[in-house]
């Protein structure tokens, strides 16, 4: 794992929005995130949560993973467990690891994600770009709620979404969710 994943993902950030050309005030009318917390998170001043990243990623049309991994340009790719990056929301006790990036040759990317019993992440900025999800459960329960439309999610399986509407996700309070997510930008 990566000795500092949120000063990646905070570099990152920087990167993708000083390459769209857009300044600290742009992003944030964009995303919705104050301009003096978007800095704070480039500068790594600020551990953002889940939600905070969400709102930053659709503002710029991104996902977190392509903020975790640069795009390899190789047509094989090994993506080693113990080399997968894992980002933890300090709010939620979320676990984001990211198992294969979305690169070049692909625009799928695959993430594993731990969602802590009775915790749930609001994502309440719709991404910029079109995102097409699947969620497969592999251990509890997960609510998926997408624009006021719950699905109850139990181990085994799948959901399909397409990202257009504010999205929730929440645990069962017996257990912790896990879940891999695969999704793809449009």
């Amino acid at each position: 794992m990566p000795p500092d994943i949120d000063a990646r993902i905070a570099a990152n950030l920087r990167h993708r929005r000083e390459e769209l050309g857009l300044s600290l005030g742009q992003l944030a009318t964009r995303s919705g995130v104050s301009k003096a917390m978007v800095a704070k998170v480039e500068s790594g001043a600020a551990s953002p949560t889940a939600s905070l990243l969400g709102r930053l990623c659709a503002g710029l049309g991104v996902t977190l993973s392509s903020l975790m991994l640069e795009a390899e340009a190789a047509g094989l790719s090994h993506y080693k467990l113990a080399d997968q990056p894992t980002w933890r929301d300090p709010e939620t006790g979320l676990e984001r690891t990211l198992v294969a990036p979305a690169s070049n040759q692909s625009a799928v990317e695959i993430a594993r994600l731990h969602l802590p019993a009775s915790a749930a992440v609001d994502y309440p900025v719709v991404p910029a770009r079109l995102i097409r999800q699947h969620i497969v459960m592999l251990t509890g329960h997960l609510t998926f709620t997408i624009g006021g439309e719950s699905s109850e999610l139990a181990p085994g399986d799948c959901l399909f979404a397409l990202i257009d509407r504010p999205t929730r996700l929440e645990a069962g309070a017996d257990e912790p969710a896990q879940y891999l997510v695969i999704q793809e930008q449009r």
